[in-house]
């Protein structure tokens, strides 16, 4: 069972662990420290992680991932970038389908938001995939949109419209 909550303590060890995984941080952003530090996750749950629009995602209790919407300004104030990871260990069981579904149903019917999106590094299939399985639909591809560690990446702009 998937249940989006807010991050505590308990939740740190975990943080550690899942975001010094190369695999989990290959591709997201890059203002996740790496190495990721007991300073850098305390930091994360006393006040980083202080939205309403910022999730921890649990997994038959445990603490498993993140979950996240950055609300669009001004004339984008209709709009919200999504972003999520998950431990590698819980990886292709479903649970990031499951989450986007009940975070995107939490936005769209708890908010003013009419549309979703995602910029996604566009060798990441498996993120891609869930995204689609949600009803994202690619929209563009950025050509070299981001750089992280001497690497340029090419990002699949996927949008969902509220139904």
């Amino acid at each position: 069972m998937i249940t989006l909550r807010a991050f505590n303590a308990s939740d740190i060890e975990l943080l550690i662990h899942y975001l010094n995984e190369p695999k989990v941080s290959q591709y997201i952003t890059a203002a996740i420290a790496q190495p990721y530090t007991q300073e850098d996750a305390l930091w994360w749950v006393n006040t980083g992680s202080g939205s309403d629009y910022i999730k921890a995602i649990e997994y038959n209790g445990i603490f498993v991932g993140c979950i996240a919407a950055t609300l669009g300004e001004f004339e984008y104030n209709r709009s919200a970038e999504l972003g999520y990871w998950l431990g590698y260990d819980y990886w292709n069981k479903g649970i990031a389908t499951q989450a986007v579904t009940l975070f995107s149903q939490v936005l769209f019917q708890q908010t003013k938001l009419t549309k979703l999106f995602v910029s996604v590094v566009s060798q990441n299939i498996a993120s891609i995939r869930v995204l689609a399985k949600n009803g994202f639909t690619q929209e563009g591809l950025l050509k070299q949109a981001s750089y992280k560690n001497g690497v340029y990446f090419d990002e699949c702009l996927m949008a969902k419209l509220k139904p």
